[in-house]
């Protein structure tokens, strides 16, 4: 494989990797509240090859390419009603402010949860 086909086939793969879900993920609804990752991508590639005769005087060639990502969270929208929130995960006290929403959609989870079984039990 030339250079520029190693070069070509792993731009190819990581622009098949990038899309608007990897930077903004899959929403998940709780109780009238939408909560959505956003995530931070990063993502670096090389390759190289060579060609040149061997002390036989055959003729050769090689090459090799790779790449790797990183995807990290970032913050979190939090969507309820006209109201939505902005929860930063690399500022400080995000714990606290996890720690204030968590149980507010947990408890909600409960009500749900509590509702369906009222329901079995009725019909």
């Amino acid at each position: 494989m030339k250079i520029e086909e190693i070069l070509k086939t792993v731009t190819e793969e990581i622009a098949n990797m990038i899309s608007t879900k990897t930077v903004i993920g899959e929403q998940m609804t709780f109780e009238g509240k939408t909560i959505i990752p956003v995530t931070k991508v990063s993502f670096g590639f090389g390759s190289g090859g060579g060609e040149g005769k061997g002390k036989t005087g055959e003729e050769g060639l090689g090459g090799g390419g790779g790449g790797g990502g990183v995807i990290e969270p970032v913050a979190f929208l939090v969507v309820s009603g006209e109201d939505v929130k902005l929860y930063s995960v690399k500022e400080k006290g995000i714990i606290s402010q996890l720690v204030e929403v968590i149980p507010e959609i947990m408890e909600k989870c409960k009500c749900t949860e509590e509702k369906g079984k009222e329901e079995e039990k009725s019909g």
